[in-house]
């Protein structure tokens, strides 16, 4: 998985506890331990989107323009990981050097299957994340263990339904 969302909830979440100061991209860098120019990157994203405002120059920096309960972590996610990421990076094999006829080859056909598992996986990721704010992030950051709860919850509601 790209480091974009992580990159762009991190940055939300920060902009977030340090309002109503502007923050450079360098200061947000060292607290994600990355590079200033990829934050700029994402945040150059997140600034068309409406998330946050910046300006440059000596006073210049980032500040989170919307209230974190209206920052859908699921719009993040389809934001900065867009459903068309290509997943040749993690498949091994090669279609096209094999004949695609022979059903039996191996190297010929895990690329589709693989990608069609990875799309299926990636189709429930996007389904789970729609399901939060970043209120809900924030309040897991700051007391860890609700995410942990939802689990317990789910994991008991499927042991009464079973």
């Amino acid at each position: 998985m790209r480091l974009d969302f992580s990159v762009a909830v991190h940055s939300l979440l920060y902009l977030d506890e340090n309002r109503p100061r502007k923050i450079a991209s360098r200061e947000l860098a060292t607290s994600l331990q990355l590079n200033a120019v990829m934050i700029r990157n994402i945040l150059s994203v997140l600034h068309k989107q409406g998330y946050i405002e910046g300006s440059v120059g000596k006073n210049g920096g980032y500040q989170l323009i919307r209230d974190l309960a209206d920052i859908n972590v699921g719009e993040l996610y389809d934001l900065t990981i867009p459903p068309t990421i290509s997943y040749a990076r993690f498949i091994t094999g090669d279609s096209k050097g094999a004949k695609v006829s022979d059903s039996t080859d191996i190297s010929a056909n895990i690329s589709q299957t693989l990608t069609d598992l990875f799309t299926l996986a990636d189709d429930d990721y996007r389904r789970f994340y729609h399901q939060f704010t970043m209120t809900d992030l924030k309040r897991d950051l700051h007391s860890h263990g609700y995410f942990r709860q939802l689990i317990h919850r789910q994991q008991e509601n499927e042991t009464l339904e079973n």
